[in-house]
């Protein structure tokens, strides 16, 4: 319910986000004197989703070839 409600939240920022938006620059959590763009977070946002995707794929694949 918390990914559905997130997944949400990205997808309709990629509705309406604007190039100057996407080029704005944010604090680095991790780093706060070096800055990221919208951009550069979006990425991460996605990266995650992907790779996490890739694990689940792979495990719901290994768990279903046991025998």
């Amino acid at each position: 319910e918390v990914r559905a409600g997130r997944v949400t939240m990205v997808r309709d920022f990629l509705a309406t986000v604007t190039p100057e938006e996407l080029a704005t620059p944010r604090k680095n959590p991790h780093n706060p004197e070096y800055q990221e763009t919208t951009l550069n977070c979006l990425h991460v946002i996605l990266d995650e989703e992907w790779e996490h995707h890739r694990y689940a794929t792979r495990d719901l694949d290994a768990i279903e070839a046991q025998p």
